[in-house]
C-alpha cells in the first residue's frame, strides 16, 4: 500500500506540473447550465439530491459569460450543466450568440427527447458545433429501465431524423454524436446507431463525485485535468467546483459579481489544484470518493 501511494504521489507531481505548464489565465473550456431542469430519471443520475432551485438562466448573465469568454480566448463552452438544455427556449440564440462573439467551438449534450422539428431546425441554424445524445442500453428495454421518463422509440426517431435534416443542408454541421456509458451488449449498440450518428463515444460510468458509492477497485490517486482546464457556470451564476458537482458543495465564486479570471485564478482555486497536485484529494469532501480522481 505505502508502494502504491507514493506511485501514485510522484505521478500526481508529474502530471500536475505538466498541467501547470499549459494551465491559460483564462480557462480552455466553460460549460454554462443555462437551466437545471430536466424531463427524465435516469437511474445513475443523482437528480434527486440535487438540492438547488430549478431555473433558467438569466439573459443578462449569460451575455456577460459570453463577452468575457470572448475576450478571454475560451476555446470550447458547452451550453449544458446538470438539466436537459433543449429544455431552454432561448438556447438556438444562445449558441448563434457564442458564434457571432468569435467562440470557436459550441457543444451541447442532450438526452435526445426534444430533439425534434422546430428546435432541431433551429439548432443546425444556430452554428451549433457539436451536439452529443446520451444514449444508453443494447435494445428498448434496456434503454427504457435506464433513462426512465424517455422512450426508446421516440430518441432514435428523433436522432434518425435530425441526422437526415443536417445531412440534407450539406454542411456536416454540427458533428453528431452518441455518448454510452452502460450496455450489455456493445455490439448491439453499435449495430442500433449505424448510420445515424458520426460516432459512438463508449464511456465508463462514473460515481458523480462519490454520490453513488465509492469506487474501492481504484486506488492510485491522480490529479484531474478539470481544475486546470475547465470552468463550470451554474444556472445562478456560482462557479462550482467541476461538472460532476451537481448540487453546488463547492462554489469557487459568482460569475455575476466577479469575472471569470479573477476567480479561474483566486485563492480557492490554487489551493484546490495544490492538494490534487499532492495527492491530497481527500482533504476535498466533493474528491475524496470521487472515481475521476484514481487510475
Amino acid at each position: 500500500m505505502v508502494g502504491l501511494t507514493l506511485v501514485g504521489s510522484l505521478t500526481s507531481r508529474m502530471i500536475a506540473d505538466a498541467m501547470s505548464l499549459y494551465r491559460r489565465k483564462f480557462p480552455h473550456t466553460v460549460r454554462v447550465e443555462t437551466t437545471n431542469h430536466c424531463q427524465a430519471a435516469c437511474t445513475f443520475c443523482p437528480r434527486d439530491s440535487i438540492g438547488r432551485q430549478k431555473e433558467f438562466m438569466r439573459q443578462d448573465l449569460f451575455e456577460k459569460i459570453v463577452s468575457e469568454c470572448a475576450a478571454g480566448g475560451c476555446r470550447l463552452m458547452h451550453l449544458h450543466g446538470f438539466g436537459e438544455p433543449l429544455l431552454d427556449k432561448q438556447l438556438p440564440q444562445r449558441i448563434k450568440l457564442c458564434k457571432q462573439s468569435g467562440i470557436e467551438r459550441v457543444k451541447i449534450f442532450t438526452n435526445g427527447g426534444l430533439l425534434r422539428g422546430q428546435t432541431a431546425e433551429r439548432l443546425i441554424e444556430s452554428g451549433v458545433d457539436e451536439i452529443k445524445v446520451s444514449i444508453d442500453g443494447a435494445d428498448a428495454a434496456e434503454f427504457n429501465q435506464l433513462r426512465v421518463g424517455l422512450d426508446y422509440d421516440n430518441v432514435l426517431e428523433n436522432m434518425k431524423a435530425f441526422r437526415e435534416l443536417r445531412d440534407r443542408t450539406g454542411s456536416g454541421k454540427p458533428a453528431f454524436v452518441a455518448a454510452t456509458c452502460q450496455t450489455s451488449n456493445r455490439e448491439r449498440t453499435e449495430e442500433m446507431l449505424d448510420g445515424v450518428v458520426d460516432r459512438i463515444d463508449f464511456t465508463h460510468i462514473h460515481n458523480w463525485a462519490g454520490a453513488l458509492g465509492r469506487f474501492t477497485q481504484q486506488r492510485i490517486r491522480k490529479p484531474c485535468d478539470r481544475l486546470w482546464r475547465t470552468f463550470t457556470v451554474l444556472v445562478n451564476g456560482d462557479v462550482s467546483l467541476c461538472c460532476l458537482d451537481y448540487s453546488g458543495q463547492e462554489i469557487l465564486g459568482n460569475v455575476a459579481k466577479e469575472p471569470i479570471g479573477e476567480i479561474w485564478n483566486n485563492a480557492r482555486y490554487r489551493e484546490l489544484r495544490r492538494l490534487h497536485h499532492d495527492s491530497r484529494q481527500e482533504q476535498i469532501p466533493l474528491c475524496k470518493n470521487c472515481s475521476k480522481c484514481f487510475f
